[in-house]
């Protein structure tokens, strides 16, 4: 069996085949980077793992990257929306053309339905994997801890936890959780064509900030604040205007329940439990430092 992971220079994909070097022969994996002279790259061919290119606005690179692939991890690009959508169909169309027997995918918490910003863009996505005819498995991952780590060190430095989320709930998870799920799907039979909703614990902002603070041995506090608001101060703290409307999208939508899971699949995929959300902040912490 040959498993291909694309995006394999980035957080998640690098950790995905990481744990894929735990289960299967150095020989049945293969990494995909747009460029094979990167310092990661360079550093998986020095393991002995085989490299390939894959562009995914270079549709050719894909052709002959997924030659004799098994299992795909097809990496979740970020952009507008028709640069997404146009870079996924390549990705698809190449796994198709060249016999790719499943496809495994990384999407948001429950996509179908959602009104949060990136859920559209993600069921797009599923949707041209289902239509496409390949077995699928999609993993419907909630937040990143990790997406918090700004905030942490912000918080590290002095300032308040801000937010404009009131009291909506995020299913914090920890990326390695994540990864190791889907190197496990990647690995075993018996997953086709699921979907599979990743998530933790449901929680609000105090929540989390509570348990950051038992994890830092101080009391951060929690400033509330309208979306207006919030947007000045990001704006005060330097944060570029052009990333102002998403990050006040992303607090509308937890506010909105964008982000709260109504159930989870990820202590099966994991077989044991998902690391709680105070181990997951002291690992985040300590790795950090």
């Amino acid at each position: 069996m040959k498993v291909l992971v694309t995006g394999a220079n980035g957080n998640l994909g690098s950790k995905i085949v990481e744990y894929l070097l735990t289960r299967l022969s150095i020989e049945e994996i293969i990494v995909g980077v747009r460029d094979d002279k990167s310092e990661k790259a360079l550093s998986y061919k020095e393991q002995g793992l085989e490299v390939r290119v894959t562009d995914f606005e270079n549709q050719e690179t894909l052709f002959s990257a997924f030659k004799d692939v098994d299992r795909l991890f097809i990496m979740s690009t970020f952009g507008d929306f028709d640069t997404v959508i146009r870079q996924h169909t390549n990705a698809v169309e190449a796994a198709k053309a060249t016999g790719v027997k499943q496809i495994i995918y990384p999407s948001v918490t429950r996509a179908e339905g959602n009104d949060f910003f990136l859920a559209g863009m993600h069921r797009a996505r599923e949707v041209a994997i289902i239509e496409s005819g390949i077995p699928y498995v999609i993993l419907r991952n909630n937040w990143y801890v990790e997406n918090e780590l700004g905030t942490i060190q912000s918080c590290m430095a002095g300032a308040p936890w801000v937010t404009s989320a009131g009291e909506g709930k995020i299913g914090w998870v920890y990326r390695p959780d994540l990864a190791e799920a889907a190197a496990n799907v990647l690995v075993a039979d018996g997953h086709k064509n699921k979907i599979y909703e990743l998530s933790g614990e449901n929680l609000k902002q105090q929540q989390f900030v509570d348990t950051l603070s038992e994890v830092l041995g101080k009391e951060i506090p929690l400033l509330e604040v309208d979306d207006s608001s919030y947007e000045g101060m990001l704006k005060g703290a330097g944060v570029p205007e052009a990333y102002l409307p998403m990050l006040v999208m992303i607090q509308k939508g937890i506010r909105e329940g964008g982000l709260e899971s109504t159930h989870t699949h990820l202590n099966f995929l994991l077989e044991r439990q998902a690391t709680p959300l105070k181990q997951a902040l002291t690992h985040l912490l300590v790795n950090t430092k």
